[in-house]
């Protein structure tokens, strides 16, 4: 079995350099996801300098561990805005999702991008006490914003009702994100380059890599899954981070893109002649086991006669309200994250809003997605989320791995994992906050439960919002 996701088969993106020098440009993004190629993307025909660097390489954070969906049919997220807002606002989401499904399709088509696309129905289903009443209330609300509703049935899973929607696609993210690249001048994209500082002057923001180099730029558009900068945005207390165990294994059935309305969520997509099977989502903040969630994917699996040979995770960021925040949280500094395991059409969607305010377009959704609107009416979840992040830091304390050894050296905490290539030596504490971290044996990374930096089995950051490695040097 592989520990990695499926999407990496057969796809061969283009390596990047990394920043070796001060630069200046009209735009800096930061992240090399959905939400910061698309960006790119939208704005490579403008007159402005733009320039993307990423801490890790590009396309390998949240987007090449999705299930690769592009629907409007999102489990019970409609509910959610409705309980936070009211069904307007819940009907302009649902728009908005409309057409992120339809910009996203047009991309692909307008640019021949070979990524699998496949149009195929979507379906959400009922199986416990209470959900048969949520999804004909989506049903309803669904027909009022004039979709056509379509009844399914499946054999993969058991259910009570299922109701479902034409008009949507699944597709090969990885491939996408090869394909807008192709038609994206590369030497503006930079690899292994992490910003750890942003200060604001009269002409926009001075941003410092890693390396101490300084990029001077007039906006910058903050892309990285989880922000790398608090202020002014506070995120931490604007959302969740939810964590999920995914699978890929031979049945060769096309056409299936299946959901569970409420949580926990399990959620199923055919690929070729692959089904995909996510389940076991959980707050990354407890219920930390990995083994334990992998263990009980693969025994639900087995009584699907299903035999995994990619096993992977992802951990999505979930916001208070749930809606996503895309826009300003300054004066030209841009945010697009927090779409509530729905990353895919809304990074293609955030990518044309965030270029709109750069070039002074107009678009419907500023509004909307405004990073700084009013949600005070969820303020128990901000509380809620502050507790999550506490407790995600005693979970690491109290997790260890039966396969790690722990040391002491000049009175730091190191782990010690040995395998055919010897001894892999890392720091246990997370570089950002100082959360302890937990082993994925599955994976063989190290994990923060606090706020989901993610390092290799050599210690190496692969995703933030740590900016900094854990590595032991040998000479230490």
């Amino acid at each position: 079995m592989k520990n990695y996701s499926i999407w990496k088969e057969g796809v061969t993106l283009p390596e990047f350099k990394k920043l070796d020098k001060d630069i200046v440009v009209d735009v800096l993004i930061i992240g090399g996801g959905m939400t910061g190629i698309n960006t790119l993307y939208q704005l490579r025909n403008s007159s402005l300098e733009v320039v993307l660097v990423e801490q890790n390489r590009v396309g390998m954070g949240v987007t090449v561990n999705s299930t690769g969906k592009l629907t409007y049919l999102q489990d019970s997220l409609y509910e959610k805005i409705k309980k936070s807002y009211d069904e307007e606002v819940a009907g302009k989401y649902l728009a908005s999702q409309r057409e992120a499904v339809e910009l996203a399709v047009d991309i692909i088509n307008k640019n021949k991008i070979d990524c699998n696309l496949l149009k195929a129905p979507s379906y959400v289903y009922a199986n416990e006490e209470g959900e048969e009443a949520k999804l004909r209330e989506l049903k309803n609300f669904l027909e009022d914003n004039n979709v056509r509703v379509i009844n399914g049935n499946s054999d993969l899973i058991e259910y009570k009702d299922m109701i479902g929607v034409e008009d949507t696609y699944l597709f090969q993210p990885l491939k996408y994100i090869n394909g807008l690249i192709s038609n994206i001048d590369k030497t503006s994209i930079y690899e292994d380059t992490s910003i750890v500082k942003m200060e604001k002057n009269d002409d926009g923001y001075i941003c410092y890599t890693k390396d101490e180099f300084e990029i001077r730029a007039k906006w910058v558009v903050i892309a990285s899954h989880y922000p790398y900068f608090n202020l002014p945005f506070l995120f931490p207390i604007k959302g969740s981070l939810e964590k999920s165990y995914l699978s890929a294994s031979k049945y060769k059935e096309d056409n299936i893109s299946l959901i569970k309305y409420d949580k926990p969520i399990i959620s199923i997509r055919s690929y070729l002649d692959y089904i995909l099977y996510l389940s076991n989502s959980h707050d990354n903040n407890s219920e930390v086991d990995d083994k334990k969630h992998y263990s009980e994917l693969k025994k639900k699996l087995k009584t699907l006669g299903l035999d995994p040979e990619y096993m992977w995770s992802n951990i999505d960021i979930i916001t208070n309200d749930g809606l996503p925040y895309v826009g300003k949280i300054d004066e030209r500094l841009l945010i697009g994250t927090g779409y509530n395991t729905w990353g895919m059409a809304n990074g293609i969607l955030a990518g044309k809003i965030l270029a709109d305010i750069i070039l002074d377009n107009d678009n419907k959704y500023l509004e909307l997605f405004n990073p700084k609107r009013n949600n005070l009416g969820n303020l128990g979840g901000a509380i809620l989320d502050g507790v999550k992040s506490i407790s995600g830091y005693i979970s690491g304390i109290v997790t260890d791995s039966e396969k790690v050894k722990y040391e002491t050296l000049d009175g730091k905490e190191i782990a010690i994992y040995e395998d055919e290539e010897g001894e892999h030596k890392v720091y246990t504490k997370c570089p950002h906050m100082g959360c302890r971290l937990i082993f994925n044996e599955t994976e063989l990374t190290w994990d923060c439960p606090c706020h989901a930096s993610r390092f290799d089995i050599d210690g190496k950051c692969i995703s933030g919002p740590s900016n900094e490695d854990i590595i032991v040097e040998e000479n230490t």
